[in-house]
């Protein structure tokens, strides 16, 4: 949305309209809510396509998605407490407490928890915050610092961390061999190695655990003594189980917020007070520069000087500065040879570069009442606390990095402030289908 919107937006009928036009018509309503700006607000549009992933639509796939998402039989993460990792969802050395469900369970699917649950994968920087699932598949760039392009490679990285499920892609490649076989031969193109089963003659082809080495002056472990061409049919069930479970999580889609039926024509949906707050928000609050669309974000990555300090932010968080060399090194990026469309160009371009020092993904503002606490690393409690940290013009950018220029004191009254509030919980959609959120694991 450009300024022009900006200029002409008003809490009070604009000069000429009329003000018994209701709010399913393209001018206001009686109280002056511009429904002409907000239509470029809603309706959410389809779910946009992934041409990474061949199987993103498929319906088999997705219930073998949504299967994947909540077994917890093949993690094996430690208890880690509050230092950032899965927050002791199980005790040291017990297997099959965490699935993709256990740090998703809100009506959001975000983490709700007071610590911060997801380590910043592939660093040994702080710590973040469970990102919300539902509506996840309109981000162009997965996790806080787009450390993943596609929506199919992020569980990959979850399953194998240390701190957060503990598991590795033998583990997994056994899994889909021994629970899910035949989901899995009726969806992908190759079928299960029969080695895979442990009473093969050939079994040792295919050790029960093992993933690559953490560096290369690593003794090599089971994964490095297999051969390429078996590191390579792992590696492909990897993706292929990443891209099931990224095929369920597109079904996960909330729509109908009270906002969305005001532009629909419900003049009642959202209070005066919410009104006077969507003025606000593409007006004076300038929140539409960076929040814009349907999706309510511009799925770009800003440096807004967010707090770093206390016992759950350890070392500073570089945000995408520190994510783009994993991204880029990646064998499952969009890029690569796992990727179905890895001539599409995503990255083109792409290189680490000291503006993006302490810069994270814009994240949407769809389902904020179920998806506290906020910011990369759940640092404010509230969307009050949201609002008057971007009210000061935000913060520090630690360690050389530039605050970002759109980052300026907005100087708001504290009605001004309640009434963006008020708007910003008018953005919870309807719940998904009941029939998603069901464990349908083996």
């Amino acid at each position: 949305m450009g300024m022009s919107c900006v200029a002409v937006f008003g809490c009070g009928p604009m000069p000429g309209a009329d003000a018994g036009t209701d709010a399913g018509s393209t001018g206001t309503d009686a109280g002056g809510f511009d429904v002409a700006a907000a239509r470029a607000f809603s309706p959410l549009p389809g779910v946009p396509a992934d041409p990474s992933n061949a199987f993103a639509d498929n319906a088999l796939a997705a219930t073998l998605g949504q299967r994947l998402y909540f077994d917890s039989s093949y993690s094996g993460a430690l208890a880690v407490g509050t230092d950032g990792g899965n927050g002791g969802l199980g005790a040291a050395g017990e297997r099959g407490k965490v699935a993709c469900v256990s740090c998703h369970a809100s009506v959001s699917g975000a983490d709700n928890r007071t610590v911060p649950n997801h380590v910043s994968l592939g660093t040994d920087y702080g710590t973040r915050n469970a990102l919300a699932v539902v509506n996840s598949s309109f981000n162009a760039w997965t996790n806080w610092g787009g450390r993943f392009d596609s929506q199919w490679s992020l569980p990959l990285a979850v399953a194998e961390n240390g701190k957060i499920m503990g598991s590795s892609r033998l583990e997994v490649a056994h899994l889909m061999w021994n629970k899910y076989r035949a989901d899995y031969d009726a969806i992908f193109p190759v079928p299960l190695d029969p080695a895979l089963d442990p009473a093969a003659a050939d079994a040792a082809r295919f050790p029960a655990a093992g993933k690559p080495k953490a560096a290369v002056t690593d003794p090599d472990g089971a994964w490095e003594l297999m051969t390429a061409t078996d590191r390579a049919a792992v590696n492909r069930i990897y993706a292929n189980f990443g891209k099931a479970i990224a095929a369920y999580m597109r079904k996960l889609v909330s729509r109908d917020a009270p906002f969305d039926r005001l532009v629909a024509g419900d003049a009642t949906a959202i209070s005066e007070s919410a009104k006077r707050g969507f003025a606000l928000f593409i007006g004076k609050g300038r929140c539409q520069t960076c929040h814009g669309g349907p999706a309510f974000s511009d799925d770009k990555f800003h440096a807004l000087g967010v707090p770093q300090t206390g016992a759950r932010v350890p070392a500073a968080d570089l945000g995408r500065f520190q994510d783009v060399p994993g991204l880029l090194g990646s064998a499952f990026n969009t890029s690569g040879g796992y990727s179905d469309a890895p001539d599409a160009g995503k990255l083109s371009g792409l290189a680490q570069a000291d503006a993006m020092r302490g810069a994270f993904r814009t994240s949407t503002l769809r389902g904020l009442g179920s998806s506290a606490p906020y910011m990369h690393s759940g640092q404010f409690a509230t969307l009050a606390e949201v609002v008057a940290f971007y009210d000061q013009g935000g913060g520090a950018v630690p360690d050389g990095g530039t605050l970002d220029p759109l980052m300026t004191p907005l100087s708001l009254t504290a009605d001004e402030r309640a009434d963006l509030v008020a708007f910003l919980q008018t953005l919870d959609g309807a719940a998904v289908d009941p029939a998603l959120l069901v464990n349908t694991a083996r």
